[in-house]
């Protein structure tokens, strides 16, 4: 019996260490959607939380009115759903998903959904601004591919 507590308290420890404690808090500004366009304006993601299928190619546009004003970057930090932990605006990026969201995505739907922070730089100032999203939801489901 007490080997099976030991399994099963180390078992417990390596879905944490996998799942973190989810995502930050976040109040969303508008209901998530399937997309493969996010569009910022003043600071702010839209959709607010978009969903992408595993292998779909996801952007991030700057409003053109916006665009002569400041460049954003898209932030990840430690949890992301593409190959590196930022993401420059007007590149497609191939959504892949991470470990905890691939194995344990279907228990826990928390561990696909990709929290980041817009980084917003003045192309005159060079002063930059961090806006947090709720990110990007790694679902499952039909593909938005042409």
């Amino acid at each position: 019996m007490r080997a099976f507590r030991l399994c099963l308290s180390a078992l417990l420890a390596a879905i944490l260490g996998l799942t973190g404690c989810g995502p930050r808090a976040y109040v969303r500004k508008g209901p998530e959607k399937k997309s493969n366009l996010v569009t910022i304006k003043e600071c702010v993601a839209d959709p607010d939380t978009v969903r992408v299928a595993k292998g779909d190619t996801l952007t991030w546009k700057v409003d053109t009115l916006e665009s002569s004003k400041y460049t954003y970057t898209i932030d990840f930090h430690s949890k992301k759903p593409i190959k590196n932990s930022t993401a420059p605006t007007g590149q497609g990026q191939t959504i892949t998903g991470d470990t905890s969201c691939t194995l344990l995505g279907w228990i826990i739907p928390n561990n696909c959904l990709f929290p980041y922070d817009l980084v917003q730089q003045d192309i005159s100032t060079h002063i930059s601004t961090t806006c947090h999203d709720p990110g990007v939801h790694v679902g499952g489901g039909l593909s938005l591919r042409h």
